[in-house]
């Protein structure tokens, strides 16, 4: 499964190369840290799935990767049965900025200026979810953490 890393500005999912082709994505996901705004552990990850994936690979109740579309905003889910998963909401910004016309950066990669993927919630099955919400809080942010998902 996917390994995540906490740096003091991002988070980092890295996915192995066969999830990347099952979630169609061609590199890993950055994510804003700042723009997290609520971080909860379940038992239950299939409940978190908001709308159609797009595009991804999905085995219901088994696995899900890959990108969801919904009305609430694009979502990516890293989630296999058995296994409790992580469910991370961010902020999302109304306005686009002027120097990313659609959100994008001159490449075409989505994110805030290029940097970023723009997710609205990340769910991710991880072993070591309370490893992960403990390194996520915001007065341990000098701390980098690292571990197989």
């Amino acid at each position: 499964m996917a390994s995540v890393a906490v740096y003091p500005d991002r988070v980092v999912i890295r996915l192995s190369a066969a999830e990347k082709a099952l979630a169609l994505r061609r590199r890993d996901l950055v994510l804003d840290r700042a723009a997290i705004t609520s971080a909860l552990i379940t038992d239950d990850p299939w409940v978190w799935l908001r709308g159609v994936r797009s595009p991804g690979a999905h085995l219901p109740g088994k696995l899900a990767l890959g990108t969801w579309r919904g009305l609430g905003g694009r979502e990516f889910a890293a989630v296999r049965s058995g296994k409790p998963a992580v469910v991370l909401d961010f902020a999302r910004e109304e306005a686009e900025p002027e120097d990313a016309p659609g959100g994008a950066d001159a490449d075409g990669a989505p994110g805030r200026a290029g940097e970023f993927d723009d997710f609205a919630r990340v769910v991710i099955s991880t072993d070591h979810a309370a490893e992960l919400i403990r390194a996520l809080r915001l007065d341990d942010s000098d701390a980098v953490f690292t571990t197989g998902a």
